[in-house]
């Protein structure tokens, strides 16, 4: 029998492993189930950013699952700290200039208060199963992956607290060098730009920008290292500000994504849309229950309800969002629906079957509605004033939403 497959057999990995299982506050139950997701080869490749890791895991019934791990990157201060705790040791600066990582490391980093390895707090990981667990089975895969990551190159643990290779021999480097006497350390030359204001002025919200220059116009490869890392925020604001700085990166990191689609795709700003289409556009792009959840508190609405909105923009777009979100928008127009009603009853529905109110048609307990960009939607919920959902994309015919009757040829 082949001896079963061990994870973490560096001192980095069994390190990052140890902070999993022990320190990382994580659901014990989990972890078992993972290891064996992780040797069955039921994890997809990993993604690893600036505090972040994705991957797709097949779960049972072969459906994939989308994971993401956050990790807290550490703030331009603590990374300061690390550069001059490893300048300060001339063996842990030998080895990390010759490429290797003394394990010593650690240690130092924690008599100056800067964690390098994950404690209670700093990882977070979420998954689009429906286990509300942390982490659910697929994520602690996913976890021990990482740790055999870490095994082949150590230096991706500073990549997930936010510094990568590159940036960490810098600052070292500069650390390690005394400026010389009376001359002052020179400022970095600013990176040219375009003022957004000009940019924007005398266009509208949604005009196409011009063609953007080449470095911006070379496409990076789908994932999450396509965009911006995960920003690390070194602020001690007072309670009173009532300013989440979580909330602030989630938004600068979406503008990025769109400032990106703009220029690469053509696609429009979004800048148009109303403040409930924009959260249901993020829920839809960030599919998970965390992000969901979240968004939803922001929202004022429930997690249930922002679904809804989230699964009615990926069918419709704004003027979708509208329609479920707010009865109020339905038509009223009579000669429309009774033209609609018209429709189906020549199609085969009995006239009884097909109930026409001031501004819906009902019809085997779905609502089929005339939205105000003049689209047919088809709804299923508990009335105009509960809980909604759209069940297919909007129509420009109402008989495109609904099947013929049984025993109606179509």
């Amino acid at each position: 029998m082949a001896p079963r497959r061990r994870f973490g057999t560096t001192w980095w990995g069994k390190a990052w492993l140890d902070a999993l299982e022990g320190s990382a506050s994580l659901d014990p139950s989990r972890l078992g189930r993972g290891r064996t997701y992780a040797r069955n080869g039921n994890v997809g490749p990993l993604v690893i950013a600036p505090g972040h890791v994705s991957a797709k895991v097949t779960g049972q019934h072969s459906l994939y699952y989308r994971v993401d791990v956050a990790v807290r990157t550490l703030a331009p201060s603590e990374q300061e700290q690390v550069a001059e705790a490893i300048a300060a040791r001339s063996a842990h600066a030998a080895a990390l200039l010759d490429g290797d990582m003394d394990p010593g490391i650690v240690g130092d980093l924690d008599a100056v208060d800067v964690r390098l390895l994950p404690g209670p707090g700093d990882l977070r990981t979420d998954c689009s199963c429906p286990d509300y667990a942390e982490p659910c089975k697929h994520a602690a895969a996913v976890c021990y992956l990482v740790a055999d990551e870490l095994d082949r190159d150590p230096f991706l643990l500073f990549l997930l607290r936010g510094i990568s290779r590159d940036d960490l021999l810098t600052q070292v480097r500069r650390a390690r060098r005394p400026a010389p006497a009376g001359l002052a350390t020179p400022a970095p030359t600013p990176t040219a730009g375009v003022d957004a204001a000009a940019a924007w002025r005398r266009l509208p919200l949604d005009a196409a920008l011009p063609a953007p220059p080449p470095e911006v116009s070379r496409r990076e490869p789908i994932g999450h290292s396509a965009l911006p890392p995960q920003m690390s925020w070194d602020l001690r604001l007072p309670p009173e500000a009532e300013v989440d700085v979580r909330r602030v990166a989630d938004l600068a990191l979406d503008a990025a994504a769109r400032a990106r689609g703009m220029l690469l795709d053509g696609l429009p700003s979004g800048l148009r849309s109303g403040s409930r289409a924009d959260v249901a556009r993020r829920a839809s792009i960030d599919g998970t229950e965390l992000g969901t959840s979240r968004l939803a508190r922001d929202a004022g609405v429930s997690a249930k309800v922002l679904r809804s909105w989230a699964e009615a923009w990926r069918l419709g777009g704004d003027a979708a969002v509208s329609v479920v979100a707010d009865g109020e928008s339905w038509s009223t127009d009579q000669a429309a629906l009774e033209a609609a009603r018209d429709a189906l009853v020549e199609m085969g529905w009995a006239r009884r079957s097909v109930a026409l109110s001031y501004d819906s048609l009902k019809l085997r307990g779905d609502w089929l509605v005339l939205g105000g960009d003049q689209r047919w939607y088809r709804l299923h919920g508990t009335g105009k004033h509960g809980h909604m959902r759209l069940v297919a994309p909007p129509a420009d015919d109402v008989c495109d939403l609904v099947d013929a009757p049984e025993g109606t040829s179509a």
